[in-house]
């Protein structure tokens, strides 16, 4: 179980601090809740705790293991194979691995987005999910560093060159 104060990751949004517990009635029904306060868009989201697990809600990655991510953020993935999927398609896997919570595989789209947008002119969509992608490493790292958001920026850049 987490407790109030600690540092974790909501997978779809990024890095947060856990601000309190909130107990709620619904419906007749005593739930417990997390409620996360999110490190970009000034947003607080609640998670109820039977279900933080399930909903990906993990602790921080340990710094030991950024190195990982450097390594996944410097490669030259094959994004030929990545262009012969259809974007609705492409949309639907890059959301499967964002889903995952896992911060290599955020890395991963993260790097390719970069590539195709270095290569040319990406779709709106797919900008969003660069923008996203980023914000989501960024505030992890955030959290894994103690760091500012913009330091946070060139330590994926630093690595995530095009």
């Amino acid at each position: 179980m987490f407790a109030v104060g600690d540092r974790v990751v909501y997978p779809l949004h990024g890095g947060a601090v856990i601000k309190c517990i909130e107990h709620r009635n619904q419906g007749g029904t005593e739930l417990d809740y997390y409620v996360l306060e999110m490190l970009f868009e000034h947003m607080t989201v609640s998670v109820p705790v039977a279900n933080a697990v399930r909903l990906g809600l993990r602790y921080i990655t340990p710094a030991n293991e950024l190195d990982e991510v450097a390594v996944v953020l410097k490669s030259e993935p094959d994004v030929q194979s990545v262009k012969s999927i259809s974007w609705n398609r492409r949309f639907q896997i890059y959301m499967d691995c964002i889903k995952t919570g896992s911060i290599t595989e955020v890395a991963r789209i993260f790097k390719i987005l970069t590539i195709l947008e270095g290569n040319k002119k990406i779709s709106v969509g797919e900008r969003r999910l660069l923008h996203n992608t980023r914000q989501i490493l960024q505030s992890e790292l955030m959290l894994v560093l103690d760091i500012d958001a913009d330091a946070a920026e060139r330590w994926i850049y630093k690595y995530a060159r095009p």
